[in-house]
């Protein structure tokens, strides 16, 4: 090929290039499988994922999904942040809160849960909120969402958790339970399956607090990177999850169907109740929860574990949410 003819090849692919419209051209760099890590395999988190999996809701959309689990929020957004996975489902704001506050490239876009999934069970002599007042309440540790989702419902209820109860870090759940059961502790907060497991076994449950605490656990992230190099295959994934939310809100019976189908674990009836538990939470169309963010945010930045100059918006990314929040009401889809 003469110098000529190379040069005007050139300039026909690039006038080519020029012609050719933005959506093929962002096409080419789309990706058809999505890394999604899970920090739990519990059926209030992986819910709305499972029933999008069975029901081929990201078949449809083009997206194959591959789970990946890892135990603990830090090591999830490790993994996000290195770039191991694209989207991350953790729970409660302030692990990303505070990774922004140190420069991470990570964002919440969406929110599973709108409000705290706990139940706080008590022992057999701890059954009102009243009687929490000078008893010792067990949560995971000092400064973890469990610590604060507590401190924020009994102010809410007029109970100081500096004064008027003991808050003392027991660890996770199975620690939680076993100090509940052996009298260590008065009460606790549990997740809707192990809160169920322990009324079946005669401990009261004090409150359900997603039908109470508008502070949202269940949320998902990305890095600002993959939303912009991957904006259609983002907008994909939340409509496909959207979706499978829709399902598992409006469908009990298929959504738990569902949920086995895909791989979910657990005793059907234990599953059943818990579901009835942690459903008033889940927010039908991944809207965020900016209020109970915000919540969060002010109370580190009182706490001194983040900048004061810390806004939400450099917390929450919904842009492309919307997009599909959009699509899907122009397609029937969504109310």
């Amino acid at each position: 090929m003469t110098n000529k003819v190379l040069l005007q090849f050139l300039r026909s692919l690039f006038f080519l290039l020029i012609l050719l419209p933005a959506p093929l051209l962002a096409g080419a760099q789309e990706k058809k499988v999505v890394r999604v890590v899970f920090v739990s395999l519990s059926w209030n988190s992986e819910i709305p994922f499972r029933v999008a999996m069975a029901k081929g809701y990201f078949k449809a959309q083009g997206i194959t999904i591959e789970p990946i689990f890892i135990r603990g929020g830090p090591a999830a957004i490790a993994a996000l942040v290195s770039g191991d996975v694209d989207y991350g489902s953790i729970g409660g704001a302030q692990a990303i809160i505070r990774s922004r506050s140190r420069g991470l490239d990570v964002s919440i876009i969406g929110s599973i849960a709108s409000r705290t999934n706990y139940s706080i069970v008590g022992n057999r002599e701890t059954k009102s909120i009243e009687d929490l007042r000078g008893k010792i309440i067990g949560v995971t540790g000092a400064g973890a969402f469990s610590d604060f989702a507590v401190r924020t419902f009994l102010r809410k209820n007029n109970i100081d958790p500096d004064k008027d109860v003991f808050l003392r870090a027991i660890g996770q759940t199975t620690l939680r339970a076993a100090a509940l059961e052996k009298g260590m502790i008065a009460a606790a907060p549990f997740s809707p399956e192990e809160a169920v497991t322990l009324m079946k076994k005669g401990f009261p449950q004090i409150v359900n607090l997603s039908e109470t605490l508008g502070i949202p656990q269940s949320i998902l992230v990305a890095r600002a990177e993959v939303l912009e190099k991957y904006p259609e295959t983002s907008k994909r994934f939340l409509k496909a999850l959207i979706m499978g939310m829709q399902l598992a809100k409006n469908d009990k019976k298929e959504a738990i169907k569902s949920g086995f189908e895909a791989g979910l674990k657990g005793d059907p009836e234990t599953v059943s109740k818990a579901y009835d538990l942690y459903i008033p939470s889940l927010t039908p169309d991944l809207s965020i929860a900016v209020e109970g963010v915000q919540l969060m945010l002010d109370e580190d930045i009182r706490n001194g574990l983040v900048d004061k100059k810390m806004t939400l918006d450099k917390v929450i990314n919904d842009r492309l949410l919307k997009r599909a929040q959009e699509e899907l009401r122009a397609e029937g889809r969504l109310k």
